[in-house]
């Protein structure tokens, strides 16, 4: 546990240090903290996220995402990224990780005065599940609004799961509220 939480602020540096302009996220309810950094890769589709999320009872999880994002359409109101993610994940019994598949899309139409909706799933079978790790879910969907060409907030529900050989570990299954700062 004491090592996820090392290496997600090295994560963090690193994708600074690496990229263009990006994006900080912030969430929290009553238990659960949680921040990412995503960022774009000057001049190509590339995006780069890393991220930390704390539960007070269920653990710690990190990941590291890289994401190709169509960039023909640089006006259009839907934005998708198809890619993959790294997570680490450490409970107070159980620690473990996986590689998952997956994507994400933004919906923002212009008719809606800065009213949004995203979501993004990752999934991760046993072949690229490591330690006692079955697979392993990444699920989520939110509605944003924009305050400032920069920045918006949001309403959102996470849920991740990983599935061991005799139990199913729950780190996020709840809504929370955020912050998005576009840099």
């Amino acid at each position: 546990m004491k090592l996820l939480r090392l290496l997600a602020p090295a994560c963090v540096l690193f994708s600074v240090q690496a990229l263009a302009g990006g994006s900080l996220d912030l969430s929290v309810n009553d238990s659960t903290a949680a921040i990412e950094y995503d960022a774009t890769r000057m001049g190509t589709s590339l995006h780069i996220s890393t991220g930390f999320l704390h539960h007070e009872d269920d653990g710690d999880l990190v990941s590291f995402g890289i994401n190709a994002v169509d960039v023909r359409t640089q006006n259009s109101p839907v934005r998708i990224g198809v890619g993959g993610k790294i997570y680490g994940y450490s409970t107070d019994d159980e620690d473990g990780g996986a590689v998952a598949i997956g994507g994400f899309a933004r919906y923002t139409p212009p008719e809606l005065a800065g009213l949004g909706f995203a979501g993004h799933a990752y999934y991760a079978p046993s072949v690229l599940s490591f330690d006692d790790t079955e697979h392993l879910v990444d699920l989520a969907v939110r509605v944003e609004y924009k305050l400032l060409p920069t920045a918006m907030v949001y309403l959102g529900y996470r849920f991740f799961e990983a599935t061991e050989e005799s139990q199913d570990l729950e780190i996020a299954n709840a809504g929370h509220f955020g912050l998005r700062i576009n840099f």
